[in-house]
């Protein structure tokens, strides 16, 4: 396997085990997108990060918890972005911004995971965890456009089709490996004015 870098942890853990499992959950992350959460193996987190599996075992008892963990942290940063959008004066402008944090997020390691990992190799509980995470996150998302369409600063259009639309296209920043810097506003810029020429 290629040697990957790994990423800096986010935040401000208080004590050296707190950054050293932030380390173990991004390489976690990291491993199960880049190989499919069912064919990597504790080994594998074990050996990206440099550790052996019995040192992991402090960490985390099994691959299922490890994800769950990883979820977790995915799920809290996109219910902050949905917080911090709905902050934004109207329906575009909160709409426009979760998607701006919504790609940012999903280009990292805990994103990623989350958008990746299928939920048929997902244990159950996770599963069901995920699965309210995403309906809420859609919801949010549906919500946002309607109000943008009572506001007037966007057009009418079936909300729950369009928050759809959204999703199917930035989940698939998830995919790229480089995506480039200003994604969210290059996708926004053609879901808004549309391909059609104008005038």
């Amino acid at each position: 396997m290629a040697t990957r870098t790994i990423s800096k942890p986010r935040g401000r853990p208080n004590n050296r085990f707190g950054d050293r499992r932030i380390e173990v959950l991004r390489t976690a992350a990291r491993v199960f997108s880049d190989l499919g959460f069912r064919q990597a193996t504790l080994e594998d987190v074990a050996r990206e990060i440099g550790m052996t599996r019995a040192a992991l075992y402090h960490y985390s008892q099994s691959k299922d918890a490890l994800l769950t963990a990883c979820g977790d942290i995915a799920r809290q940063e996109l219910m902050e972005a949905v917080g911090h959008a709905r902050r934004e004066a109207d329906g575009r402008a909160r709409l426009t911004a979760f998607f701006q944090r919504y790609a940012e997020i999903v280009s990292e390691d805990f994103g990623r995971c989350f958008v990746l990992t299928d939920a048929s190799e997902m244990a159950e509980d996770e599963r069901t965890t995920s699965l309210k995470a995403q309906l809420a996150l859609g919801k949010a998302a549906a919500e946002m456009i309607a109000e943008g369409i009572a506001d007037g600063s966007l057009r009418p259009c079936d909300p729950r089709v369009a928050s759809r639309l959204l999703f199917a296209a930035f989940n698939g920043v998830a995919r790229w490996r480089n995506p480039p810097k200003d994604v969210a506003g290059d996708f926004l810029d053609i879901l808004f004015d549309g391909l059609a020429p104008r005038g």
